[in-house]
């Protein structure tokens, strides 16, 4: 199969790596993969000479290039081929790219409570084909020396890498008293009393509160207002974790954006800088403990994990429904419970002082992580899926 596969601005570049490691890895299963780069300066040479020779399917990474028109009409139409997206956060941060027409398009989610709101919202019928399909791992060189030598040669004990958004944020307090404002903020008090309810069993549980029911026309209303709380759950739960080993005095390398004011209010926070995802793989291949949040997964995986797994790190995540049906918890990877904050900094203590047996789970993780969870593992079921929209 002929693919050609759009480049976008990504915050650290991780999106554009996942690109460049998709594409690697359609061309080591036989498939011919262009990259067009539309963050280039002048990209319209490259979309036209693409244009003048098209594939079978275009991809983009979170929605990227399909609103792609000539002529007013969609590209893809004029051409008669799929559009296929990889999204990398819940589907309500993209409503308005999802909401693109385009006759064989195709949307592919991380979690599977993503495509439980994706068949409930009416635009989910608008798609030839939904599907769920984490990351796959990204890779710097050859796999990982995952001997207890290396192991304990690893100078990281723990790293954290990620966005630190503050406390979170609630726009909906400022709203004027409707019905609207209450049910919203009764999603978000349910979200996070339960780290692992999926917005959509949030807004089902906060309507019945109310002696309502959801339906598809009520969905299409609120589906906007749902995209905040969405956010608000995935901050409130990381800032809380945060402080939480902050206070503990647990010592963490982090790196990423927003980090200055925790690292200043807690001195075991050791700020890196903002860093980049290159940067990041390196400094996995240090680290023997890698901590994920899973930015409101609940049925979901994060490539961190997987990445970090495929460079001889082992994980501590939260729980995710995901993750305990493709590894085994306490073997291949460590998990904790929401609902359990404050046993973490003694959990992170504990596993750190048991070498032995936290180089066992980093060499079973990179074992699982290497043999399924690899770019090559999801390209073939991305094509495999794109066979079926055209």
């Amino acid at each position: 199969m002929r693919i050609v596969l759009f480049k976008g601005q990504s915050q650290y570049g991780s999106l554009r790596l996942h690109t460049d490691q998709l594409a690697a890895a359609l061309g080591d299963l036989g498939h011919e993969a262009r990259i067009v780069d539309l963050a280039a300066d002048d990209p319209i040479a490259a979309v036209n000479e693409v244009l003048a020779d098209p594939p079978e399917a275009f991809f983009g990474f979170s929605g990227v290039g399909g609103d792609l028109q000539a002529e007013g009409r969609s590209i893809y139409d004029a051409l008669s081929v799929v559009y296929a997206s990889l999204y990398v956060d819940h589907p309500l941060h993209h409503l308005a790219r999802l909401s693109i027409p385009i006759q064989r398009k195709v949307a592919l989610f991380l979690d599977r409570s993503h495509l439980q709101f994706m068949s409930a919202w009416s635009q989910g019928r608008t798609f030839r084909q939904i599907g769920f399909l984490p990351c796959g791992a990204n890779q710097l060189g050859e796999p990982p020396d995952t001997s207890d030598a290396a192991f304990a040669a690893r100078d990281i004990p723990v790293l954290f890498t990620g966005t630190y958004r503050g406390p979170p944020a609630a726009p909906w307090a400022e709203w004027p008293e409707s019905p609207a404002r209450d049910l919203v903020q009764g999603m978000a008090a349910q979200m996070c009393a339960d780290g692992r309810l999926a917005i959509l069993d949030a807004l089902k549980q906060s309507l019945a509160q109310r002696g309502g029911a959801l339906t598809s026309d009520l969905l299409d209303q609120v589906a906007p207002l749902m995209q905040s709380v969405q956010a608000y759950a995935e901050a409130y739960h990381r800032d809380r974790l945060l402080n939480v080993l902050g206070a503990a005095g647990v010592p963490i390398r982090v790196y990423g954006a927003g980090w200055e004011p925790m690292a200043a209010r807690y001195p075991s926070y050791d700020y890196g800088g903002v860093g980049s995802f290159e940067e990041t793989l390196s400094l996995l291949r240090r680290t023997r403990l890698v901590l994920n949040t899973n930015n409101g997964f609940v049925a979901g995986g994060h490539e961190r994990v997987f990445t970090a797994m495929s460079a001889g790190a082992a994980v501590l995540s939260d729980e995710s429904r995901y993750y305990a049906e493709a590894f085994k918890d306490g073997r291949e990877i460590a998990t904790f419970s929401w609902s359990g904050l404050e046993a973490v900094p003694a959990q992170i203590t504990a596993l750190l002082a048991d070498e032995a047996g936290l180089a066992a789970m980093a060499r079973a993780g990179a074992k699982k992580a290497l043999a399924e969870h690899q770019w090559r593992d999801r390209a073939a079921r991305l094509v495999k899926t794109i066979k079926l929209a055209r």
